[in-house]
């Protein structure tokens, strides 16, 4: 099992800016509190159905134990900072790794990780710099999810149009 938590929130604004959201969503005069809430839940919607952090931040992830690669489950990575673990004797300890942008870690001496006794925390930093050339798909979705949202849908019932957006392009399909 893994455990996943951004160490800050996502800047919506940044991401989805006001004249975009404004431009396609055309909210009314006083609505800026609730445009802002739309689009932090369009954003996390999108980041949790994707695996994709949509602004580069700092993430944790927290696993069981050392088994095989540990997939990071935010894209893309761009650095892995440390990886901590209690070894046998009770003690703190990191181990040195390797890793790719698609969140594959693996030790670097392989095939073997070492001995630990409870979690491991891996700290990495995932996110695009800027969305919208780099993954212009996502942006698009999250806005498509904040007008669908604002219109007094849900993120129960989501578009057609979204999911298969970010289907097609963001997501991996897992086997088992």
């Amino acid at each position: 099992m893994v455990t996943i938590t951004a160490a800050a929130p996502i800047d919506g604004p940044a991401v989805l800016p006001d004249a975009l959201i404004n431009q396609y969503v055309k909210p009314g005069e006083g609505q800026e509190l609730l445009v802002d809430s739309l689009r932090l839940t369009a954003l996390m919607w999108v980041e949790q159905h994707t695996g994709h952090s949509l602004a580069r931040r700092q993430w944790t992830a927290v696993f069981n134990r050392f088994d095989g690669a540990l997939w990071l489950k935010r894209q893309p990575v761009r650095s892995v900072a440390s990886v901590a673990y209690t070894d046998t004797g009770d003690q703190p300890a990191t181990v040195r790794v390797r890793w790719d942008r698609n969140g594959r870690v693996l030790p670097v001496q392989e095939p073997r990780w070492p001995v630990a006794c409870g979690p491991i925390t891996v700290t990495f930093d995932a996110g695009y710099d800027d969305v919208a050339t780099e993954a212009p798909g996502l942006q698009v979705a999250a806005l498509m999810m904040i007008k669908h949202l604002f219109d007094g849908g849900s993120v129960d019932d989501v578009p057609a149009t979204v999911t298969a957006l970010l289907d097609a392009q963001y997501r991996t399909p897992v086997a088992g």
